[in-house]
């Protein structure tokens, strides 16, 4: 399999600075770089710089490699998100052994994500994908957490926990709306896939939805003369963009996390399993129904074409006639099927002897022949 690496970073709080364009430039001659991007993809060779230093500038980073990694790092200004809003969310592994862990460079904390496919992924584009999945930045900014409880799910394993031993770890806090994903946490769990009963099981614990909206005329009504004013100035400075992003996000309520006793490992894990089990059940009865439903229907069909036998083997000669492979394609299933018709019938003594007399009439088409040598 050929190597195959996408890089991508993207700025998102508004373009990065002079110094980070020149870290940025120097990192590849061959990359796509801007103030705002950073893509590049390597089928030889690897990447030079420093993803961390880019971190610095850039405030997303979507890395692919073919032979099955995938990762996802959000950066944020510190104190933007809580580290002990995350906290509850990690694992404590080691870094790329959890899906979900949490760094600080500098003045920037930074959430990634990352999978590991044993057999690889095979060759994909990265291209978009990225896109795609910014979108968790913004939500985990207004207070939605989300995206750090399906990284904590990616890592759960509900067989692993039927110790009644492990009773005493409790889940971390499960957020509202996850019966209704955003187009950007549907992509994450694509490409950082959760037990989907799993899943289910957590979306009927948590609130049904997140909250609704506040009209954007009601957030500035809220904000003082001078802070209107300081936004109005970051504005006139070229700070347009983070100044939308800023008060967009003002337009949604915070996520308020659920009061009370948090549910153990153990407990999620025995619902989980009977999820699993219910489901499977509902799955294998309708898979029986389909194929009874589609073994009436061939059924039926063979009996359609054993009333219409003799019409069939006349329409076999001016296939033979056209002598083209196309033609012979169509021939040789027209007999597989008059084989089952004649088979369900219980008359397959008649259809053999009727097909011997096709063999003799064309013994001179051996590619026709050769069509027909297992019937």
């Amino acid at each position: 399999m050929s190597e195959h690496q996408y890089y991508e970073f993207a700025a998102i709080d508004g373009p990065i600075s002079d110094e980070g364009l020149r870290y940025a430039r120097g990192c590849s001659s061959r990359a796509n770089v801007s103030r705002v991007r950073w893509q590049n993809t390597y089928n030889f060779g690897d990447f030079h710089g420093s993803v961390d230093t880019l971190l610095k500038y850039y405030d997303a980073h979507f890395y692919f490699a073919n032979w099955g990694t995938v990762r996802l790092a959000l950066a944020f200004p510190k104190g933007a998100i809580a580290p002990e809003a995350i906290q509850p969310y990690l694992r404590g592994g080691e870094r790329y052994e959890d899906t979900l862990t949490f760094k600080e460079i500098g003045n920037r904390c930074i959430v990634w994500w990352e999978h590991n496919e044993e057999g690889g992924w095979g060759w994909t584009e990265g291209q978009g994908l990225t896109d795609q999945l910014i979108g968790v930045r913004e939500e985990l900014l207004r207070g939605d957490y989300r995206a750090l409880f399906l990284g904590w799910l990616a890592d759960f394993e509900p067989d692993e926990w039927l110790d009644p031993k492990d009773g005493a770890v409790v889940m971390p806090p499960i957020p509202a709306g996850l019966g209704q994903l955003s187009p950007a946490l549907a992509a994450l769990v694509g490409h950082f896939p959760v037990d989907r009963d799993a899943l289910a099981v957590a979306a009927l614990l948590s609130q049904a939805s997140t909250p609704h909206r506040i009209p954007i005329i009601a957030v500035l009504e809220r904000l003082s003369v001078s802070e209107l004013r300081a936004l109005l100035a970051r504005v006139a400075e070229g700070g347009g963009s983070g100044v939308m992003s800023e008060l967009n996000r003002l337009t949604y309520p915070r996520v308020q996390m659920p009061a009370g006793q948090p549910m153990r490992c153990t407990d999620f894990a025995a619902k989980t399993i009977e999820a699993r089990e219910t489901r499977e059940k509902v799955e294998a009865a309708a898979a029986a129904a389909k194929r009874q439903r589609e073994a009436e229907l061939r059924r039926q069909h063979l009996a359609s074409i054993i009333k219409r036998a003799d019409a069939i083997w006349s329409g076999l000669e001016p296939l033979m006639d056209q002598k083209i492979a196309s033609a012979y394609d169509q021939a040789a299933a027209q007999l597989q099927e008059l084989r089952d018709a004649y088979a369900q019938a219980g008359d397959i003594g008649s259809f053999q002897h009727k097909l011997t007399g096709f063999r003799r009439r064309y013994a001179n088409r051996p590619a026709m022949l050769r069509r027909v040598e297992n019937l």
